[in-house]
């Protein structure tokens, strides 16, 4: 399997100390892993063990249900290839799912500032591929790599990037698009090891705690913790209340982390150990909050 340069976060969080507020310590947060639509780096190096880029970016090897009906185990399973970056001056998203045969069976993509998923239809031929929306925008996207040793034709399994334009009348803007991850998730299933509640809400209340951070709302942002709040630094700490963390606010929303969550998209996030994460893992969040966050220098 080819190398795809997506970077991970190197924390170790089973190696940081704990100085609890007022408690007992909080359960660690997951190692962080490649973020969707993120590609920012820590400082921290790992000593426990973490997910490789290949297991976090690549489908795991999927064993036949034993008790599957043959119809069941010949359906074809397309994998989600999920990238980020711009259209001209816009930061954007974009999902293609593709068949086992490298066609696409259904595609996405988003404007970060909306967040609104807008469907494309894609037509390919080789390494080129057209990606038409239907308000009459239109992708001309070709594959490229950073595999010096991959071999020509690329294709979704052996690329990682799409690069090319985007057209809309008289309106042409460069586009470049890097791979982020790739999952075989339904839609509706993104956040199935998070949270029982639909995508669109569980992204809402993410999406509620940035603002509320952003913004300096300490009680709105405490409503959207999972408590007690792991604080991951060069000395480890744990927030139990409210109180607790209006006091230590720039302890833990330093320049360094808010400059990270102004970049966030939570939207498509990715997922490990039941969390979801958001800026390549400063913060983790389940079913109820944020849990964890990861600061940075």
């Amino acid at each position: 399997m080819k190398q795809i340069t997506i970077r991970l976060l190197a924390f170790s969080l089973l190696s940081l100390p704990a100085t609890t507020a007022g408690a007992a310590p909080a359960p660690l947060a997951p190692p962080a892993a490649p973020s969707p639509m993120s590609t920012q780096t820590s400082s921290f190096s790992p000593t426990a063990s973490a997910p490789s880029a290949s297991t976090a970016a690549r489908p795991a090897e999927r064993t036949p249900d034993t008790a599957a009906s043959p119809t069941q185990m010949q359906q074809p399973t397309t994998d989600n290839y999920r990238f980020s970056g711009t259209l001209g001056p816009y930061p954007i998203g974009a999902m293609l799912s593709v068949r086992p045969d490298q066609t696409v069976a259904n595609a996405h993509y988003f404007y970060v500032k909306n967040l609104v998923d807008i469907p494309l239809s894609a037509q390919s031929a080789g390494e080129q591929m057209t990606l038409s929306e239907p308000g009459g925008g239109r992708f001309t996207l070709h594959f490229e790599t950073s595999d010096k040793d991959a071999h020509a034709p690329l294709t979704f399994q052996t690329s990682t990037a799409l690069a090319g334009t985007w057209t809309n009348g008289t309106k042409t803007y460069p586009v470049k698009l890097d791979l982020a991850s790739i999952d075989h998730l339904a839609p509706n299933a993104l956040y199935e090891d998070v949270t029982d509640a639909p995508p669109a809400v569980f992204e809402a209340m993410v999406q509620r705690f940035l603002r509320s951070v952003l913004s300096g709302n300490k009680a709105e942002t405490a409503k959207l913790i999972s408590w007690p709040l792991r604080v991951n630094a060069e000395h480890a700490f744990t927030l139990q209340t409210p109180a607790a963390l209006s006091a230590s606010w720039s302890r833990v929303f330093t320049p360094c982390v808010l400059n990270s969550l102004r970049g966030a998209i939570p939207h498509e996030m990715f997922v490990h150990n039941g969390q979801a994460m958001i800026a390549n893992g400063t913060v983790w969040f389940d079913a109820h909050g944020a849990r964890a966050i990861n600061s940075c220098p």
